[in-house]
């Protein structure tokens, strides 16, 4: 008798509906480089995602369920990605944020390579959101 995904705890009928497939059978064909089933986008996607959860430690197991999710969310649909230049502005504010002393507006100008007008109003904007995150809206 072959064991399955929900005998050991992984609940593949919650993913695909079919209780006697296994992730491991799954992840079998999606490494096979000469299956052409699965478009060339879904298996970047896979590869990406089971990479960067082996970077963090994470069950890379789990890629298999990430892409289904893409899949049933935005499957067919023409999808415009961003290149996340927004969400790398975002981290650098909020890394400027952290090593801001009221002093040091100089030395964060030279290390992020920005003028000293532009880590003002970092400041400013992160100050903002920090008050606006611990005082309530009164209106």
């Amino acid at each position: 008798m072959k064991t399955t995904d929900n005998e050991q705890g992984g609940n593949t009928n919650d993913l695909f509906g079919y209780d006697n497939v296994s992730l491991e059978d799954i992840e079998r064909i999606a490494e096979d480089e000469g299956n052409q089933r699965w478009p060339e986008a879904m298996r970047q996607i896979y590869a990406m995602f089971k990479d960067e959860l082996e970077k963090h430690g994470a069950d890379s197991k789990i890629a298999i369920p990430m892409l289904n999710r893409i899949c049933r969310e935005f499957g067919g649909v023409q999808l415009y990605l961003p290149r996340g230049r927004q969400l790398e502005s975002e981290i650098m504010n909020l890394s400027i944020w952290q090593e801001f002393k009221g002093d040091n507006v100089e030395e964060l100008s030279r290390k992020y390579d920005k003028s000293m007008q532009h880590i003002y109003r970092v400041v400013a904007k992160m100050r903002q959101r920090e008050v606006k995150n611990r005082q309530p809206d009164l209106f």
